[in-house]
């Protein structure tokens, strides 16, 4: 892909939108990638979690049920194209805290229980409810970055990476429907 032409936002749009695309569509190859063999089979091949990972993903744990929670909350409210999408992303978040849940309790160990509630604010209108689901997808992003280098090598650290870049793509698309760039920058930190 050509470098965005100097003159024109609308071709610089155009350019940042095809980007995004591209980006989305290796996020997807990738993701789909590491699901090609179950997270079960994986780990009864290779070594058990190790009990160093299990704080990790309590921590990625907790990070997914806010963002279910936030999901909950605001896909009835949002118009229907945006409802449609946040429904998705539910249905993949509450996927990814189970398979959370599954490695703590094959690391020996069980999973906390959610917390009684979770701080969303009071979003008026659709806008705020898109800006909540922004930040619920910023903070899972930037637990995962935390964790995944510390993590310990092999199908957990694979599983977690997969999860990450499926966020990512929740939060490209959530900032698309805010009418926002959908890649702020050329690295998706979690704090954009």
């Amino acid at each position: 892909m050509s470098p965005p032409p100097e003159n024109g936002s609308g071709t610089r749009r155009r350019w940042l939108g095809r980007a995004a695309r591209a980006v989305i569509a290796a996020g997807s190859a990738s993701a789909l990638g590491a699901c090609g063999e179950s997270l079960r089979s994986q780990l009864r091949r290779n070594s058990p979690v190790a009990e160093t990972d299990v704080k990790l993903l309590e921590r990625l744990l907790d990070a997914e049920r806010y963002a279910i929670a936030a999901y909950t909350a605001a896909a009835p409210l949002l118009p229907p194209s945006a409802a449609r999408a946040a429904k998705q992303f539910l249905a993949q978040e509450l996927a990814h805290a189970g398979g959370l849940i599954y490695l703590v309790g094959a690391a020996g160990a069980k999973a906390p229980d959610p917390r009684a509630s979770y701080d969303l604010g009071k979003p008026r209108g659709a806008r705020e409810l898109l800006l909540l689901l922004e930040r619920a997808e910023r903070g899972q992003i930037a637990a995962y970055l935390t964790a995944i280098p510390r993590l310990a090598p092999g199908p957990v650290r694979t599983q977690a990476a997969a999860y990450f870049a499926n966020d990512a793509q929740h939060l490209a698309s959530v900032r698309l429907l805010l009418g926002e760039p959908p890649l702020p920058s050329a690295l998706v930190t979690g704090r954009d």
